[in-house]
Order: structure tokens, then sequence, then C-alpha cells
């Protein structure tokens, strides 16, 4: 047991000596002019600096090394300072890769806080986000005490660059993605940071088609999108160019009296001439067929009342005509005609301004890409 401890000092001590000839932490940069509007991800030039906070790190007080193996210690300590090496040279990628590598062995704050240095060169505000909170969640104790200062200064400056994003869809089977990312599939949330810029969020499912309004967003803020899904029949509505739907049927009804009557009329003219006929027969045989002049009294006057009659008649068919023609021409502009309604005019839908909203369509997809500038 003493030899297996003393192999294992040794092997920390020549870490330690490895490493101590790296340079000490620079001050945090400046932030450049117009860094107010939280326009540029801060760029720094600190380096790894020693392995000296995880070679102290050990005790059972200590939350951050409650649970870890002694051979998780040393790999994350000999992996550690490869980090710190390509940190130093500038290789940020290399650097990224073998801190959280080490993170898997252990998960202590100043390897966070060394994965935020090579992530700020990357430009990658929301993982040096979520770095920085994990390297100071336990204050200073984890930390060379410049290291925690350096990272609260660096926190300040990356809270512009971010912005939190929630999103929510109930629509059992339906996919949402946030920035061509699949996050879920509902029902579910998703709550998240996000870099402030341009953003697209999706949800889809096949004969649906969703689309959300929501408020313009800026850095710090909260943006909350609720995707909702309905179908082409559920945004369907239908109108009419006059609500009075009668009128056309009015007209057309009107139509149908006036022919009626034209009808009586021509009927009633019929009845004439056939007095008027029975008149002249009548007017022959009592002149044994000498003759019977039509303009004799009572006889013109059939005719005439024929005349009037029929020509009337023949007046108000044109009129039935025309008001049956009228009232189909008004019943056809009538019609019902759909229409679509956006989501948030339907009955308890929130109308929120300031997003535009791009409908998706495909072979198998019926969706939509709500998109917004933070």
């Amino acid at each position: 047991m003493i030899t297996k401890m003393a192999i294992l000092g040794s092997a920390l001590a020549l870490g330690l000596a490895a490493t101590t000839a790296l340079a000490q932490p620079a001050p945090p940069p400046s932030p450049p002019p117009g860094e107010g509007s939280g326009s540029a991800t801060p760029i720094t030039t600190e380096k790894a600096g020693t392995d000296e906070s995880l070679v102290k790190a050990g005790g059972a007080d200590r939350p951050w090394a409650v649970g870890v193996s002694e051979p998780d210690r040393t790999a994350a300590l000999a992996i550690f300072h490869d980090g710190n090496g390509f940190l130093n040279d500038g290789l940020f990628v290399k650097a990224v890769d073998k801190y959280r590598e080490a993170l898997k062995h252990w998960d202590h704050p100043a390897i966070h806080y060394n994965l935020a240095l090579a992530l700020l060169n990357l430009d990658q505000p929301v993982e040096v986000y979520e770095s920085l909170t994990k390297a100071t969640k336990y204050g200073a104790a984890p930390l060379e005490k410049d290291k925690y200062e350096h990272a609260k200064e660096y926190l300040l400056l990356i809270e512009k660059q971010v912005a939190d994003i929630d999103v929510s869809c109930d629509k059992p089977g339906a996919k949402v993605l946030v920035d061509g990312k699949p996050v879920f599939t509902a029902p579910g949330r998703y709550a998240a940071k996000t870099r402030i810029g341009k953003h697209i969020f999706i949800a889809e499912k096949e004969g649906y088609q969703a689309r959300v309004k929501a408020p313009f967003i800026g850095p710090g803020d909260h943006f909350r999108i609720e995707l909702k899904l309905y179908t082409a029949e559920d945004l369907t509505r239908y109108h009419r160019k006059w609500e009075a739907r009668w009128v056309p049927y009015a007209v057309m009804g009107a139509g149908v009296v006036v022919g009626a009557v034209g009808g009586l009329l021509e009927l009633s003219a019929k009845s004439s001439y056939d007095d008027f006929d029975k008149k002249i027969a009548a007017c022959n045989m009592a002149s044994n067929n000498a003759g019977c002049t039509v303009d004799s009294p009572g006889i013109k006057a059939l005719r005439d009342s024929g005349d009037t009659k029929q020509t009337v008649g023949y007046v108000m068919y044109g009129v039935a005509a025309g008001a049956l023609i009228t009232g189909g021409i008004l019943a056809y502009v009538n019609r019902q005609q759909p229409y679509e309604v956006r989501p948030e005019d339907l009955p308890g839908e929130p109308v929120e301004p300031k997003i535009s909203v791009a409908p998706i369509v495909s072979p198998s997809t019926a969706g939509v890409a709500v998109s917004g500038h933070f």
C-alpha cells in the first residue's frame, strides 16, 4: 500500500513539475468599442496556467472531488495537462477535445474554466456560458483566486451574447427543431441558452401546419414560443359577400311570382280569344254566313283584351326570366368562399407580433418555420 501511494505521489509531483513553467493567467480582455451592443464574442489571450487547482483538489470536504476515484483523478490530471499545452499553443479545437475528455473522468471547475478559455476563441458563446457557470459553481475554492475573478468578468461579457429560449408543443408525435436540430418529439418542452441572432423554429407533422407569433427578444431576454399545429381544415373559414343570404332567393322568388302572373295573363288572353271566336261564329250563324265585322261592339273588345293580356304576359315572362337569371348570379356571387385564418386569430389564441412565419410544404410534411431576429 505504501509503495502504491509513493508511486502515485511521484506521478503527481512529476505532473506538477512539468507544468509549472506554463504562463500564468493574463487579465481578461477589455470589451472592444461598441461591446455594449453585445455584437461580438470576446476573444481571450489568457493562457492555461498551471495544473495546481487539480493537484490540490483532493479531500472529502470538497464537493467537486466527492466520489471521484484516484485513478480518475490521475487520468483527468494527465489529460488536463495535455489540453493546457494545446491551449497555450493556440490549438483551441484540440484543447476543447482534451478538456471534454478530462471532464469524463472528473467534473472539476478548473477544467470547465480552461474549457471556457478555449471556447472563447472558437466563438461559441453558449458553450462558454455553460462552462463558466460550472466553473464558478463552488465559488473561488476550486480555482485559483484570479481565475475565479476572471471567470466572473467573462460571464458578464458573455451574457451579452446569449438569450434564453423556451419552446413547447403539445401535438403528440410532432417533431420540434431549433435551427435544424431536433430537440424533442411532442408533447414536450425545450429550454436552453442560445446565441443572439437569427434563429429558426420548426414544428412538423404529416398533414399539419404550425404557425406562431412570438415577441422580439434581445440579449439577456427570454424568448418563449408555443408551437401549435393545425390541419388545413382547422384554419379554414367561410364567408359570403352579403350576410343577407335570402336576397338572391328573394329575387328569384319574385321572378317565379312574376312568371306565374304572366302565365295567368296568357291563360286569360286565351280565354278572351276563345270568347272572340265564339262571338264571330255566333255572328256568322245569325247572318246566315254573310259575314260579321270584327269591329262590332263587344267583339273588338274581346280581341283587344286578349291582345293586351298576351302582350303583358310576354313582358312578365321576360321580367321573370331576368329575375331568375339575376337571382342566380347573386346566389353565385354570394356563395360560401373559403379563406384561411391565422392561428393567433382563433378564439383563445394570444396575438404576439414581430416574428415572421414561412410555411413548409413537402411530399410528406406540412409545417411551418418561425423565424425572428433576436
